[in-house]
């Protein structure tokens, strides 16, 4: 019985129809190449069977006397067909992996991991040309089966089982009928392969690998060719929900954009969408006034020209007219996402005119733009009361509470500026010390009331003689003029007019006390005086004696009380 079985699969026949039918299915697929992973995975697979069913045609033509071989030939041809062996399987691993989506075939790094088995097994085929363990071929060039034969089908058995069982396990597991069905499909190329390898590794000579290997393409063929309608239908409902979904995205993403600009439009009078090669316009947002002057022309340019000629005050029509000068607005833009400018409108008050950049061309020209005017009057308002408010502030913080002059403060920076000058020798003034007389007495004996008025007076005095020079209370009876301009080329008059004053002061108050300062003034000399310092002390000390002289006249000796 064992000879009757061994004949029937020793007939080459059996070899070349399996190349014709490889050769056919290729011919047949051949298409499919382009299409997905998965078809390009099958059609290697099928290239690589068509390899190996050849090399085993070619080498059992050699072993049967057909065809003469050397040694060296036989091997090659015998190392061919492993080597496209072991690439079927390892391919149909990888292949029945991406269909399960499968952790283990989720990256470059992991093909490379399933790969190792498949490189050994290479260098194993390979090392059988120089050790006769797993097969050898005999001087005549006929292939033997070595002592350990069978374990060159241990890695794409081990291959064949994994794939098997796992795809066996999800068409179990699978609700889907059709999937289950596919699933099972993929499993079943493994059994005429795995049967023809057991048959193969007890039966050298025979061609029952091939002949399996043959049969487990042509099962996934048929199922594949089965799918082909059912996928191009299922590719086509795809590609009309991606459709669905694009159209559906479209849309909401045109309302989404029509909501932004109607919100901008809320911000702006009126706006503008132009396009500048066509010199047209649309209207965004539009009111009854600018749309009568620019009537009915369908030009921006004429349009913008109608506009900025009537709705700016005269100062600012010109000014408008260069900004929506259309001609120039790429140029003037450059780089930059928008422009704009204000101008005072005869009817709105103040505004704010934009261009804002929509699109460019190839070349970076504008192609599309928004103009937009906003009404900014409150905004100015708001500008206008800031500004008074700092003002203001700082007025408070530079100007005496109580006579209105300069305080220290402003008195200290300006005499640092001025001891700069003074170093640098380019300066001329003369500076004024100036005591209120008596300012204790009044305080002490009719109150501070009268006090302040009294310091009130002697500054307004003082004011009124020194008029083109600042004038600052340093202390509560002190005061410090820095004598400038006309003043200080008429200082002699300034002195006299001082005088008359307080005469006239001094006509309001009672018996009792007068209102007068004691005055120390010194001219700056550059010989004389390196900084400012030295000026001041020594208008001190001339303003001191002033003062001790006005004490020492019986007429005020009150002021010693």
């Amino acid at each position: 019985m064992y000879e009757l079985i061994r004949n029937a699969f020793l007939y080459t026949k059996t070899d070349m129809i399996c190349v014709i039918m490889l050769f056919l299915v290729i011919i047949k697929i051949y298409g499919w190449r382009k299409k997905d992973i998965f078809m390009k995975l099958y059609f290697s697979i099928v290239v690589s069977s068509q390899f190996m069913v050849t090399a085993f045609a070619i080498g059992h033509l050699a072993d049967y006397g057909v065809l003469r071989m050397n040694e060296s030939i036989r091997y090659f041809f015998a190392i061919i067909s492993f080597v496209a062996f072991g690439l079927t399987i390892f391919l149909w691993f990888i292949y029945s992996g991406i269909f399960r989506e499968s952790a283990l075939i989720s990256n470059k790094t992991s093909y490379l991991y399933c790969a190792i088995p498949l490189f050994v097994y290479f260098f194993i085929v390979i090392l059988s040309c120089y050790i006769d363990g797993f097969y050898y071929v005999s001087a005549n060039g006929v292939f033997k089966k070595g002592p350990y034969f069978e374990l060159l089908f241990v890695i794409p058995a081990a291959y064949m089982l994994f794939a098997g069982f796992a795809l066996l396990r999800d068409a179990l597991d699978k609700k889907n009928a059709q999937r289950r069905k596919r699933y099972g499909i993929l499993a079943a190329f493994m059994i005429p392969v795995f049967f023809g390898c057991i048959i193969q590794n007890m039966l050298p000579e025979s061609n029952m690998l091939t002949l399996g290997v043959c049969i487990g393409v042509l099962i996934a063929y048929m199922s594949l060719s089965v799918d082909e309608v059912a996928q191009e239908v299922i590719r086509k409902n795809i590609e009309l929900e991606y459709s669905q979904a694009e159209l559906r995205a479209a849309l909401e993403d045109e309302k989404r954009q029509h909501n932004i600009v109607g919100s901008l439009a809320n911000i702006y009078v009126f706006m503008y969408y132009i396009h500048m090669r066509m010199d047209e316009y649309d209207e965004i947002k539009k009111i009854p006034l600018v749309s009568e002057m620019a009537g009915d022309t369908r030009s921006a340019s004429e349009a913008l020209n109608r506009l900025f000629s009537n709705l700016p005050i005269s100062n600012h029509i010109n000014m408008m007219l260069e900004f929506t000068d259309l001609s120039t607005l790429d140029e003037r833009m450059g780089k930059n996402k928008y422009i704009s400018t204000e101008y005072r409108g005869k009817r709105k008050g103040w505004c704010r005119a934009r261009f804002i950049e929509v699109d460019r061309d190839e070349n970076g020209n504008l192609m599309y733009v928004l103009f937009a005017v906003q009404d900014i009057s409150d905004e100015k308002q708001e500008i206008v009361e800031l500004q008074d408010a700092l003002n203001y502030a700082n007025k408070k913080a530079y100007v005496d509470g109580l006579t209105g002059v300069k305080n220290v403060t402003a008195y200290k920076e300006y005499t640092k500026e001025l001891d700069k000058n003074i170093r640098s020798g380019n300066e001329k003034f003369a500076l004024a010390l100036f005591d209120v007389n008596g300012l204790k007495y009044v305080n002490d004996n009719f109150g501070h009331e009268k006090g302040n008025m009294l310091i009130i007076d002697s500054c307004r005095c003082i004011c009124r003689a020194f008029k083109r020079s600042p004038v600052f209370r340093i202390g509560g009876d002190e005061f410090v003029v820095v004598v400038e301009g006309e003043d200080l080329n008429s200082i002699a008059h300034c002195k006299d007019i001082l005088k008359e004053q307080f005469e006239q002061i001094n006509e309001m108050y009672t018996d009792e006390y007068i209102a007068s300062v004691a005055v120390g003034i010194v001219e700056y000399d550059r010989k004389k005086y390196s900084c400012f310092d030295d000026i001041f002390k020594r208008a001190d000390e001339i303003m001191y004696e002033n003062k001790q002289e006005i004490k020492s006249n019986h007429e005020n000796a009150w002021m010693k009380r």
